[in-house]
C-alpha cells in the first residue's frame, strides 16, 4: 500500500472531503435544520466515496455486494431519518433561525397532532 492507486485513493479522498465538510458544517451552521441537512447529505456522499474506494481495494465480488447493500440501506434510511427528526423538532416548536419562516403554520403544535391521532384511533375502534 505504498503506491498511489487512483481508482482506490481518489474516491476515498473525495469521501473524506465530504465527511470533513459535514463536520465543519455541524460546527458552523446556526440551527438544527441546516445542521441536519448538512450531516445527512454530506455524510451519505462521503461514505459512498469511501465505500467505493474500499470496494476497489478489496476487489472481491462478495465484499462489493456487502458494501453496495450497506450503501443502499444508508441511501434509503438517511433522508427519512433526517425528515423525521426535523418534523419532530418543528412540531415541538423549535423555530428555524430565519424569523418568519413557518410554511405550514404548525410550529409547536405537537400536542394538537398527538391529540388528533388519538381521536382518530379512538374513532377507528
Amino acid at each position: 500500500m505504498d503506491d498511489f492507486y487512483p481508482p482506490r485513493d481518489i474516491p476515498i479522498l473525495i469521501g473524506a472531503f465530504f465527511v470533513l465538510t459535514a463536520a465543519v458544517a455541524l460546527v458552523r451552521f446556526p440551527d438544527l435544520y441546516s445542521r441536519l441537512h448538512a450531516s445527512s447529505k454530506l455524510v451519505t456522499l462521503g461514505s459512498a466515496g469511501i465505500f467505493l474506494g474500499v470496494a476497489f481495494e478489496l476487489a472481491d465480488a462478495a465484499a462489493f455486494t456487502r458494501l453496495a447493500a450497506v450503501l443502499l440501506f444508508q441511501f434509503l434510511t438517511t433522508p427519512l431519518t433526517a425528515y423525521l427528526i426535523a418534523q419532530a423538532a418543528y412540531l415541538r416548536g423549535l423555530a428555524p433561525r430565519l424569523e418568519g419562516v413557518d410554511e405550514w403554520g404548525a410550529l409547536g403544535q405537537a400536542e394538537q397532532v398527538i391529540e388528533a391521532e388519538r381521536e382518530a384511533k379512538a374513532a377507528e375502534l
